[in-house]
């Protein structure tokens, strides 16, 4: 992994990550470290974030909703789920050049 790719990565959770906290109504202690942790980031990301928007704003807007929709869907799983989820998570990344090359996805079996 390039650090260009990690840090393209970093900087789109993280701006992910702000996101989600907006959406969210917390209260108290947690609110307040939320806060903090958010405006830590916010200062820290936010000019890397615009250069990286102005080289390409579709790519970013892309990377963005797809992770959302990623979180919105892992979220939604039982915890069982998740569990069967994270089990084909990894063998799709341990095959991962296969599956870029085929550009097909297989399930061939649950155990």
């Amino acid at each position: 992994m390039s650090n260009v790719r990690n840090g393209i990565e970093l900087l789109v959770t993280l701006q992910l990550a702000l996101e989600l906290m907006d959406e969210y109504k917390l209260k108290g202690r947690a609110k307040n470290t939320a806060n903090m942790f958010k405006d830590a980031l916010e200062s820290d990301i936010m000019q890397n974030y615009h250069r990286v928007y102005k080289e390409d704003p579709e790519m970013l807007t892309n990377s963005l909703n797809f992770k959302n929709q990623m979180i919105e869907d892992i979220a939604s799983l039982s915890e069982a789920d998740s569990i069967l989820l994270s089990d084909f998570i990894h063998k799709f990344i341990e095959n991962i050049e296969e599956v870029r090359e085929k550009k097909i996805l297989i399930f061939d079996k649950l155990i």
